[in-house]
């Protein structure tokens, strides 16, 4: 699955489960990016990021690729 970067500025909604599966699944790890992004929303480390900064912190920590 391609990412939609018309997404990329728009802020990542923890709240919203829709937003975690759509992230985590485009990843061939998913399950280890949901459990990521669980857990830096739980901290409140992902508020307020949009989501190419999800993207960009998912590749510094994990070291997986940025989705095309």
């Amino acid at each position: 699955m391609a990412r939609d970067k018309s997404k990329d500025d728009k802020y990542f909604s923890c709240e919203q489960e829709h937003e975690l599966k759509y992230v985590s699944g485009l990843y061939v790890q998913q399950q280890t990016v949901y459990d990521f992004l669980k857990q830096k929303c739980a901290n409140n480390e992902i508020k307020y990021s949009t989501h190419h900064q999800v993207y960009k912190l998912i590749q510094d920590k994990l070291g997986f690729p940025i989705p095309n």
